[in-house]
């Protein structure tokens, strides 16, 4: 089960992948509404950005979705 974030009428749902090296990668989409059934206004399925801990990892995807989301309301 995935992990939502609610925030101005929108959700996002981290998609974390770890690497072989231990890393982790902060996987992403935003969807309109309150679950993954809205619909998609945007998603980032291969970041340059890898982390240590999946908390490092959810803190950059909540920071940059809520900027986001913020430079482009519904």
């Amino acid at each position: 089960m995935s992990q939502f974030f609610p925030y101005r009428g929108n959700v996002v749902i981290p998609e974390l992948k770890k690497l072989d090296s231990g890393k982790i990668m902060a996987c992403f989409a935003i969807h309109e509404g309150k679950d993954d059934s809205g619909k998609l206004r945007y998603q980032r399925k291969a970041p340059t950005n890898e982390f240590d801990t999946e908390d490092e990892a959810i803190a950059y995807i909540l920071d940059f979705s809520g900027d986001w989301i913020d430079e482009n309301p519904l």
